[in-house]
């Protein structure tokens, strides 16, 4: 018993230092819901679920299927619904591929164009 004590302990000791860890190594821009300072007490004070909260809410940035937020998958969504209604194709709207039609260069640099032929 005295091993699985021990095992724990250890275990809830190295979770806490490095949710510290990747706490004070955070842009302060990727901090969410909390100030920085405030996560460093939250992890200090409750070590797993300070360091459990950090990591499901604390930090922004998680990309992935593991690591999205539910927003972020959506958005991801919407974007390849927008690639396909634009192009027909699936896949389309991959990567940095333009949301909007503001943000696409080549519909910009048309209307430019018809606005300096006007």
């Amino acid at each position: 018993m005295a091993r699985v004590n021990t095992l724990l302990l250890l275990l809830t000791v190295a979770l806490t230092v490095v949710a510290l860890i990747d706490c004070l190594g955070t842009e302060p821009g990727r901090v969410r819901h909390f100030p920085r300072n405030a996560w460093l007490v939250l992890i200090a004070a409750c070590p797993v679920a300070g360091a459990v909260a950090w990591f499901r809410a604390g930090r922004a940035g998680a990309t992935g299927a593991s690591g999205s937020s539910p927003a972020a998958t959506s958005a991801g969504r919407a974007q390849g619904n927008a690639g396909r209604a634009r192009t027909g194709r699936a896949g389309a709207a991959s990567g940095a591929a333009p949301i909007g039609p503001e943000d696409d260069p080549e519909f910009v640099r048309m209307l430019a164009e018809t606005l300096r032929d006007r």
